[in-house]
């Protein structure tokens, strides 16, 4: 009868002691832990903080790749890395930012290369026209207009015509949407080098009626519209074409319906144009 009533006794005071210890592991475990950490932190803290004041990794050499139209000298003066910072606490975003400031510059890309060293990657803008409003603009293949031509400047691009200033600033989407339409008859004919526009010196642009364009040495005006250019261009080439067997002199082709081709030719020895229409 004694053991009896003792056994139950005994397994609650076990499983009493069973809960405090594995409380107790517990706690030790997470006080180790949070020891291991602290220690952790404190070692990468004196390491950080010596390797901020080793000399080792202070900037002594800056490379740059990738510059053709910009000076080196320019590029250098943009970094404005003054007194051989440490490399560690030298941010590279104000550094791209600061570089990407410069009208030629389309985005670089930066990088440390330890210990002591930065690379910068420059993709220039590529011009690709010159737009014409008050003054000459370069302008790109994203329609960007990044910066006014020099004039020591030595180019050889199609222009763009046909905006003003006011037009640009008042109602820039019609003006981009023009702009963008001009680009890419541009890319298109320069993809395609079908005559007569493998080679092209002005695209003008006009709200109601699209763009069209004037070859480089003939001086012919092409009409364009809207839309299909590529279509319109390979129509065009056999037509022209056709024209040159001819031996016939033109004075504007109009394309800018794809379903019927208008010419207007020049009639040799007399002032007065002929109308054909094919």
């Amino acid at each position: 009868m004694t053991e009896e009533f003792l056994r139950p006794k005994k397994r609650r005071e076990w499983k009493a002691e069973g809960k405090i210890l594995a409380i107790f592991k517990k706690t030790l475990g997470i006080t180790l832990t949070l020891l291991l950490i602290s220690f952790s932190l404190f070692i990468g803290h004196r390491l950080y903080a010596h390797l901020l004041g080793d000399p080792l990794f202070r900037v002594r050499e800056v490379e740059i790749e990738g510059y053709q139209k910009i000076p080196k000298e320019t590029l250098l003066s943009l970094l404005t890395i003054e007194g051989m910072p440490n490399l560690f606490t030298l941010r590279l975003r104000d550094v791209a930012g600061r570089l990407e400031s410069h009208p030629w510059i389309d985005h670089v890309e930066v990088r440390k290369v330890f210990p002591d060293r930065i690379w910068v990657q420059v993709v220039e803008r590529r011009p690709i026209a010159i737009l014409q409003l008050e003054e000459l603009y370069y302008i790109d293949a994203k329609g960007v207009i990044f910066s006014p031509v020099g004039d020591r400047d030595e180019y050889n691009f199609p222009f763009l015509t046909g905006l003003n200033r006011e037009t640009l600033e008042k109602n820039p989407g019609e003006a981009n949407r023009l702009i963008m339409k001009a680009l890419e008859l541009l890319r298109i004919s320069e993809r395609e080098k079908a005559s007569p526009l493998a080679e092209i010196s002005e695209i003008h642009m006009e709200k109601t009626f699209g763009v069209h364009c004037f070859t480089q040495v003939e001086g012919l005006e092409v009409k364009m519209g809207w839309e299909d250019f590529g279509e319109k261009l390979k129509k065009l080439s056999l037509i022209w074409s056709d024209l040159r067997k001819r031996g016939w002199a033109v004075a504007s082709i109009d394309c800018s319906d794809a379903r019927r081709v208008v010419v207007k030719r020049v009639i040799r020895g007399e002032d007065r144009k002929g109308v054909i229409k094919r």
